[in-house]
């Protein structure tokens, strides 16, 4: 039995790869083509798969512009089952904390709680995004809508820690974001 599983579990990760992308080639982002650096399904103990992610970042953009929050780029997901808010803000909360100072995590508080007041729950087919721009902000949109836009460097550097920090919601999901 335990030959099977393994065999099983072994055959739904490469999904992207034997089925073809997860996402198109390019997304355009504040009217401009913007590739697709990387992308990953992330699952939940395996078998729950939560979401499908994106990383799209401007043509001459490396993973380390993205880490410097030096270029535009934008974080995509696309849910494959209902979430509901609250779920979404604990882990979001966690992962801060896991990632951050408490001394920075009191910086970014008012505008985190500006975010969050604009998350919802999701549904099976939704999709959000948080797309970062250089001297505008990093704004968060749900289903092609922008519900909130957050000013700054630093706020963009510390919150996406969450997907692309050291310490991660899953380095696999950031590994492969970032096209590592």
């Amino acid at each position: 039995m335990r030959p099977l599983v393994l065999w099983l579990v072994g055959c739904t990760l490469p999904f992207a790869a034997a089925f073809g992308s997860l996402f198109p080639d390019s997304a355009i982002v504040d009217g401009a083509r913007f590739p697709k650096m990387g992308e990953h399904r992330t699952t939940y103990k395996v078998f729950f798969k939560l979401y499908d992610a994106a990383l799209f970042a401007a043509a001459d953009a490396t993973a380390n512009d993205v880490l410097a929050r030096d270029c535009a780029f934008r974080i995509e997901f696309r849910y494959l089952r209902s979430i509901p808010k609250a779920t979404i803000l604990k882990s979001a909360h966690h992962m801060l904390r896991k990632n951050l100072s408490p001394e920075i995590l009191e910086s970014i508080a008012q505008p985190t709680e500006r975010l969050h007041a604009s998350y919802r729950s999701v549904k099976r087919g939704d999709k959000s995004s948080l797309t970062y721009t250089p001297g505008d902000g990093t704004t968060f949109a749900i289903n092609d809508q922008p519900l909130v836009t957050i000013p700054g460097k630093e706020f963009a550097a510390h919150y996406l820690q969450i997907w692309l920090g050291e310490r991660p919601i899953s380095t696999a999901l950031r590994d492969h974001l970032l096209a590592r």
